[in-house]
């Protein structure tokens, strides 16, 4: 069990037991979060998967001499715990885990309250208007309006396609898991 606070809340199955390779790691969409788990030393980590440099995906990352290394710039940190090197004091947030007989489980805490935007504003204007179909390019510069058209597609408002620029890997950026 990883030693991250675990107090108020709900212990999610994550992973089978053979499903991560050791020494390597995987994003995960718990809800609408996204995690990056690690499988390092014999033990199993969770941490938000949003590095706390500029949002790269952790979990597209990988386990470098010891330290998951972000895709984007290759900060580093520690695979279980999220602790970075020594000298520098952001880090991603650890969530406990605890392997048992039946898989890989994770405590997190309950979902935030998704806090309504200008960008829903937008789309919920554009509703209005008739339009139905969205196809649009998903980039850094808009992912707040892509999410705010991923979460009128999951109410049924509109239908919304969607391609990216900037890698595969932008895919896991948002902590809303925005799935296009």
């Amino acid at each position: 069990m990883t030693d991250c606070a675990h107090a108020g809340t709900t212990w999610h199955k994550i992973l089978r037991p053979d499903e991560l390779p050791e020494g390597r790691v995987k994003t995960i969409a718990v809800g609408r979060r996204t995690l990056a788990v690690t499988h390092f030393d014999g033990g199993y980590g969770v941490l938000d998967n949003r590095c706390p440099h500029q949002g790269g995906p952790l979990g597209e990352g990988s386990i470098e001499h010891g330290w998951l290394r972000c895709p984007w710039h290759g900060y580093d940190y520690n695979p279980l715990t999220g602790e970075p090197p020594k000298g520098f004091s952001d880090r991603p947030a650890c969530f406990a885990t605890e392997v048992r007989d039946d898989g890989v489980y994770v405590a997190l805490p309950p979902e935030p309250i998704r806090e309504r935007s200008v960008s829903d504003v937008l789309v919920e204007t554009m509703v209005n208007w008739g339009v139905t179909h969205v196809f649009g390019m998903v980039g850094h510069s808009n992912l707040g309006f892509a999410d705010a058209l991923r979460e009128a597609e999951g109410r049924g408002d509109l239908t919304y396609v969607a391609i990216l620029h900037g890698g595969p890997s932008l895919v896991h950026i948002d902590a809303d898991a925005l799935l296009v």
